[in-house]
């Protein structure tokens, strides 16, 4: 059993920074021309506990709350009810580039559920020592079918803003380093979260207790006095679950000025995403673009961290199941690594590059533990408890395809009603491939998809007591 008591971090992503033409090189942060690029996470903390008397011990606490909850979880899996969380995507984009296509958000969330419900094309890479280990998490992730207001929504926001670099602009040159560096510290999570906030040139979060609120924008920094370089830092960060009562108001109150949420790059959105990482993130592009990397994201977000505990082997991540790593994969899909002696069941692991949080290649991860399953179940259950929709599966498992719902017109042109559906059936609607396109909670007596192409589909309809599954075709 490893060591679950471990601090708290808050679960940020630094994917890569940049070359030496990049004003942070050199300066503590990491480089995408060392061996290991490292993650932000530790140095916001000690910005926090700088702030914050007591911050550390606090998160010491909440992590060992959580973990003393999975701890004590006697887990049927099989009767494991379904967790259905609503999701708004905000578009935040100061170029049509930016302005990413439905395709390509729907892209992305059929990626993120089939991954979380262990669906994803190459789950049977797992390697087979691990097999006993990973799961199905049986946590699904729809598009929004209602705003704050009560207005339908197909679950997704676009706002123009006049900020072009969420990142923000460095003003300072090559000379000035402990600027840069104070700089860094005070200021670049606030020019990131200028995603959050309308007065910032971004957009409000929608109740962050029964939404998922995901922003994408552009979050380079631009730096004029380093040749007008454009450097990335993030190309993803999550902000953790606070929502505990053993903390105090003092203790969170600077981190809740980072609305919750999950922040996101434009150009690391989705699989079928247009843009590409230029020059010189070019060698992300491969990595990268298969739009694993809000997997890894909504998992800090539920509450896991990094699988190798942004540590060596001595340091957890609060994960029983999860080999300990000597450090994170390095982009790579080594299937030899074994860095740390372990023991789980008995048996000494190698590295489980396979797992959505390490830093691997998104060519070959594939899989959650049981582990971090129980782990983001319990942080929905007692630290976001309003998020998401409980639907009992053990109900659907043995229905067959209820009769009595009826879909009119069909073929249809634009709008298609459905009779007898309940309020508050999830729909997915598959192409015929079985891809999903989109998902929703059925909120009235018909669907609009004035947007949908012309061709053939499947419509499920889900609810506790109802599974309908019928074949439409759009004129």
């Amino acid at each position: 059993m490893k060591n679950l008591t471990t601090t708290l971090t808050i679960f940020l992503w630094i994917q890569f920074v940049l070359f030496s033409q990049g004003a942070l090189q050199g300066l503590n942060m990491p480089s995408i021309a060392d061996e290991f690029p490292s993650c932000g996470s530790q140095k916001l903390m000690q910005q926090m506990s700088s702030e914050t008397f007591n911050f550390m011990e606090q998160s010491n606490q909440v992590m060992q709350d959580l973990s003393l909850i999975v701890q004590n979880q006697q887990n049927d899996r099989a009767n494991e009810n379904l967790l259905v969380i609503p999701v708004v995507f905000h578009v935040v984009y100061s170029n049509e580039e930016e302005n990413l296509a439905d395709s390509v958000i729907h892209n992305q969330l059929d990626i993120l559920n089939k991954a979380f419900r262990r669906q994803n094309e190459n789950a049977s890479q797992t390697r087979p020592v691990f097999l006993d280990l990973v799961a199905d998490t049986k946590i699904e992730f729809v598009l929004a079918a209602q705003d704050p207001n009560g207005a339908a929504t197909d679950g997704i926001t676009r706002t123009p803003t006049d900020v072009s670099y969420f990142g923000g602009v460095l003003p300072y040159d090559g000379s000035q380093t402990d600027e840069i560096m104070a700089w860094v510290n005070d200021s670049l999570y606030y020019n990131m979260f200028r995603l959050t906030k309308t007065e910032l040139g971004g957009i409000d979060a929608w109740d962050p207790n029964t939404y998922l609120n995901i922003w994408i924008g552009d979050l380079r920094i631009f730096q004029p006095m380093f040749n007008n370089f454009e450097e990335l830092v993030f190309i993803g960060l999550a902000t953790p679950p606070l929502d505990h009562p053993n903390w105090p108001e003092d203790a969170v109150g600077p981190i809740y000025n980072f609305e919750q949420g999950v922040l996101m790059h434009y150009v690391a959105v989705g699989a079928n995403n247009p843009n590409s990482f230029p020059n010189p993130y070019q060698n992300l592009n491969n990595p990268v673009k298969h739009g694993k990397v809000l997997i890894h994201e909504v998992g800090h977000y539920l509450g896991l961290r990094h699988i190798w505990g942004d540590g060596d082997c001595s340091v957890d991540d609060f994960i029983w199941d999860t080999p300990n790593a000597a450090n994170h994969s390095g982009w790579g899909c080594n299937l030899n690594a074994n860095t740390c002696v372990d023991d789980i069941n008995g048996v000494d692991l190698p590295n489980m590059v396979e797992n959505y949080m390490d830093y691997s290649s998104g060519s070959c991860q594939n899989s959650f533990t049981k582990g971090q399953s129980d782990m983001m179940r319990a942080v929905l259950g007692f630290l976001r408890p309003s998020l998401a929709e409980v639907i009992s599966l053990a109900s659907l498992d043995n229905l067959n395809a209820s009769e009595d719902v009826v879909v009119f017109p069909n073929p249809f042109q634009n709008t298609l009603h459905i009779e007898n559906a309940q309020q508050g059936m999830i729909y997915n609607l598959y192409d015929l491939t079985g891809q999903l396109l989109l998902n929703g909670k059925f909120l009235g007596n018909s669907i609009d998809f004035s947007h949908l192409a012309s061709g053939t589909y499947f419509i499920e309809l889900l609810s506790v007591n109802k599974q309908t599954r019928l074949k439409i075709v759009k004129l």
